[in-house]
């Protein structure tokens, strides 16, 4: 924990004083932003979730693949849960690492467009719903987007076999790099904008036009959005107007409303003027 804190003051200054000498947005504030305390909220939620309810689900997902091919052998499986299993497991750690970058940026590219699409768009609204993107905009995402996009997902990738070691290798860069592309900063990465996501590549998948918004999907490697059709990042031009009009602004409101918009979908809460029955 005390690491945990060590690191988000180190982030929060790091971000603000280069948010200060290559701005994206220079309009927007550099360390504080309006959605600041309820990012800090989301972070605090995710933090006591992830410990607890999402390592257990994880844990169960894991274990159900090594039981899947070791079948009843009960010392396998927790060997397995904990070594990993098959040719994946017996690669060297760094090859098994990104493996798993690759990989899992593949399954979170399509998880992210299906969270785009209207039946699961509720719950990713509200980490679309910041009109101050930066740093910390990256922990602003629902429990339920949170458990199926990130949770759910390295643990079908852990099903492949890989070694858990290999994930531990890979967690600082993830941090990091969710981190990056949400700062305020003009950063494009020039000629390799197609090798790594920048701040301006994903920035723009924050815009508010919809028809922007649902672009620039790939967390890590822009090849993605490349080869399946949905990059944009223009030439000279900076994204700057965020957010979307669908979500409420503030955490409380925002844990709720996904649920409200599903009952009222299925007819369990009565349309905004009409008269329950």
């Amino acid at each position: 924990m005390p690491w945990t804190i060590v690191n988000l003051l180190v982030t929060f200054v790091a971000f603000g004083l280069l948010a200060r000498v290559s701005p994206c947005n220079p309009q927007q504030p550099r360390f504080v932003t309006r959605e600041l305390a309820d990012n800090a909220l989301y972070w605090m939620v995710g933090l006591v979730l992830a410990v607890g309810v999402y390592s257990d689900l994880s844990a169960l997902i894991v274990r159900t693949g090594a039981a899947v091919v070791f079948g009843g052998d009960a010392a396998a499986v927790a060997r397995a849960t904990r070594e990993g299993w098959g040719w994946m497991s017996r690669l060297p750690l760094l090859v098994q690492a990104v493996i798993v970058v690759v990989v899992l940026d593949i399954i979170q590219y399509w998880l992210h467009r299906v969270f785009h699409a209207d039946a699961l768009w509720p719950f990713h609204a509200v980490h679309h719903s910041a009109v101050e993107v930066d740093w910390s905009t990256a922990y602003r995402f629902h429990p339920v987007n949170f458990v199926v996009y990130s949770t759910g997902a390295y643990a079908l990738v852990a099903c492949l076999g890989f070694s858990p070691m290999a994930f531990v290798i890979i967690g600082p860069f993830n941090i990091v790099m969710g981190s990056v592309v949400h700062a305020n900063v003009n950063w494009t990465y020039g000629p390799f904008r197609y090798v790594l996501a920048s701040p301006v590549f994903h920035r723009w998948h924050h815009a508010k036009d919809p028809a922007v918004r649902d672009k620039n999907f790939a967390p890590t490697f822009p090849v993605l959005d490349l080869i399946f059709g949905t990059y944009y990042m223009p030439k000279g031009v900076l994204p700057s107007d965020y957010g979307c009009d669908d979500a409420p602004l503030h955490f409380t409101s925002q844990m709720i409303w996904p649920f409200l918009v599903y009952a009222e979908r299925f007819g369990l809460k009565p349309r905004a003027g009409q008269a329950p029955a």
